[in-house]
């Protein structure tokens, strides 16, 4: 019979280390990077503020090609065309999408507040969980 629970038991052990290897971070105390009340709703990493705004991706008003800002002072200049574009133009120019600075996908954004900003007010990573808030002021 202890020859079957061995058994049993190092399965047990194998499909636990499976299951909690994709959670794991490997750095600091905290091995994991989920933890319980996290997966509920939750997210891990994130920032605040228009200064840690994840990079962006517009669109080229003149030839419709896509612009990568990395950073939020950085200029937009079209890769394809002459659109040369200030980073204080960002607003007037359409958003595709934000990228997660912690994995490289594509994050869902939106806005909150369309009456009052022009800007994405959020942003989060279905993939890791990073989550990113444009900080403002809920007065007039």
């Amino acid at each position: 019979m202890s020859g079957w629970l061995g058994v049993l038991f190092s399965k047990l052990v194998w499909v636990g280390k499976r299951v909690a290897t994709p959670l794991q971070r490997s750095d600091g105390p905290n091995k994991f990077r989920l933890s319980s009340v996290d997966t509920a709703t939750t997210t891990y990493d994130g920032d605040i503020g228009w200064a840690s705004r994840p990079p962006a991706t517009v669109e080229c008003p003149r030839c419709e090609s896509e612009i990568f800002q990395h950073n939020v002072r950085d200029n937009i200049d079209c890769p394809r065309c002459v659109g040369e574009y200030s980073h204080d133009e960002f607003p007037d120019l359409k958003l595709l999408y934000l990228t997660c600075p912690v994995c490289r996908n594509r994050m869902e954004h939106g806005q909150r507040h369309p009456e009052r900003f022009d800007i994405p007010e959020w942003a989060t990573c279905t993939g890791c969980r990073y989550h990113w808030e444009f900080e403002h002021s809920y007065d007039d």
